[in-house]
């Protein structure tokens, strides 16, 4: 992975980072005024008639649920949405390819900054959630960062993976309803996992943002962490960015250049 973190993985960065500038507002209004809306409306809204959830307020429960999804969110948008028109539609990677960037540069470029638009948007629900009274331990959601930051490549990674597998953009259907609704909805964003139906429990623990949620709220809020549980969390959404990456690079490869 070293050898990957390169001037030229850096340009793949830059490059994406410069176009984003160009586009900001748009982008914000997406990635940025969506999650913070969903704050709004069931912090307040729900909050009115949900004292308390896992012994803190409803409005501290959910802001790391929507940290968690503003992260995955940006992220998996990055690398699939726009990531597919510069594939696909621009031909943008073959231009890059055509340097001696190498496929696995540009992915690992493409990933880093899909991470940073997660850390972006979660990092504005922080603060706003901070400001509205719904963050116990100001230190711990910052430490909950870091961790974002891996699970946003993993989401991006995941996201990658999906672009590398699409035929046309009718694809992403699957992928967002498949995949991110059920994140959003059973991960434990808005409600605990334990208060689902048992088959919805166990879809939910196979989602890699239920296990996101499981580090940063406890982070958030000021409660209690087995330092086991968490590395058993984290190791997963490496294994899971790994094992993405991979089918990625390879699935990619074979479209490109056989």
């Amino acid at each position: 992975m070293e050898a990957l973190l390169n001037r030229y993985t850096f340009a793949v960065w830059q490059r994406n980072a410069l176009t984003w500038r160009r586009l900001m507002w748009s982008s914000l209004a997406s990635n940025v005024a969506n999650p913070l809306i969903f704050l709004f409306a069931f912090g307040f809204g729900l909050g009115s008639v949900i004292d308390t959830m896992q012994g803190v307020t409803y409005l501290a429960f959910i802001v790391p649920g929507m940290m968690a999804y503003s992260a995955m969110f940006a992220a998996t948008f990055e690398t699939t949405i726009s990531a597919y028109a510069r594939f696909k539609m621009q031909k943008t990677w073959d231009a890059m390819l055509s340097s001696p960037l190498t496929l696995a540069e540009l992915l690992t470029g493409e990933l880093l900054w899909a991470a940073c638009k997660g850390m972006i948007s979660c990092s504005c629900v922080l603060l706003v959630g901070a400001l509205w009274g719904g963050v116990p331990s100001l230190l711990g959601g910052v430490l909950a960062l870091p961790v974002l930051f891996l699970a946003a490549l993993c989401f991006a990674a995941c996201g990658l993976a999906a672009t590398a597998h699409a035929s046309s953009w009718e694809f992403f259907s699957y992928v967002f309803t498949f995949w991110v609704t059920p994140m959003f909805m059973f991960s434990g964003v808005f409600f605990e996992v334990a208060r689902f139906p048992e088959f919805i429990q166990i879809l939910s623990w196979v989602l890699p943002m239920t296990h996101l949620i499981e580090v940063i709220r406890p982070l958030a809020t000021g409660g209690p962490l087995a330092l086991t549980a968490v590395l058993g969390h984290i190791l997963l959404l490496v294994v899971l960015t790994a094992l993405a990456f991979t089918l990625a690079h390879h699935r990619l490869r074979r479209r490109m250049f056989d």
